[in-house]
């Protein structure tokens, strides 16, 4: 029987490692066929979108990376709702927390995640957040690949060009343009210790 040396083992080892990771890596850069540029946004240097229900900055969009996520900031002012109770059909969605302390609603439970904190929506279950502190919140908010990416440049836009609108105006056209989205809005899930937040009178009212 012929046994190989140690030495010899290695240096066909580091040969075929080296073989194997040449294609690898071949193959992973002919699938790439428009490499994205790398994105490097500093505090400060993100995009404002002239969002009516909070305000927001735009980080990234889906254009900018291969994975189709779209990155903002969002701020949620004390004792405020952030987003109503709604469902994503077409993506996820996650929330890291910078400042602040948010409640949080999905699927009917409750949970307040402070600075720090992450929570993730998978598409097709209900979520709401809102602020009910003293404090305002500011959190970073992302979607993966899906028809979100341009939701609040879409209502800012419609907002503006309408001129002077009421709440339930402004309200409205939040709801036709996440619906045309995949995105359902359900006002009669927003608990009823915060409707006041949502600008809701009591149910007995």
């Amino acid at each position: 029987m012929t046994f190989i040396s140690s030495s010899a083992l290695i240096g066909v080892s580091a040969v075929a490692l080296m073989a194997c990771t040449s294609s690898s890596f071949a193959d992973d850069t002919s699938s790439v066929a428009d490499p994205k540029p790398a994105l490097m946004i500093d505090s400060g240097e993100g995009e404002a979108i002239q969002f009516p229900l909070h305000p927001t900055t735009r980080l990234a969009d889906a254009s900018s990376n291969q994975a189709g996520l779209s990155l903002f900031e969002i701020e949620v002012p004390a004792n405020s709702a952030g987003a109503p109770p709604h469902t994503h059909a077409h993506e996820d969605e996650f929330f890291y927390v910078r400042e602040g302390t948010v409640t949080f609603m999905a699927d009917g439970e409750r949970k307040m995640i402070s600075p720090g904190g992450l929570v993730m929506l998978p598409r097709g279950g209900s979520h709401a957040l809102w602020n009910a502190g003293d404090t305002d919140a500011t959190l970073l908010v992302g979607t993966s690949e899906g028809e979100f990416d341009d939701f609040f440049d879409a209502v800012a836009m419609e907002v503006a060009s309408a001129g002077d609108l009421t709440p339930p105006e402004i309200g409205a056209i939040v709801g036709r343009v996440g619906a045309e989205r995949g995105i359902i809005i359900d006002m009669s899930l927003v608990p009823d210790d915060v409707r006041p937040l949502y600008g809701m009178p009591p149910k007995d009212q």
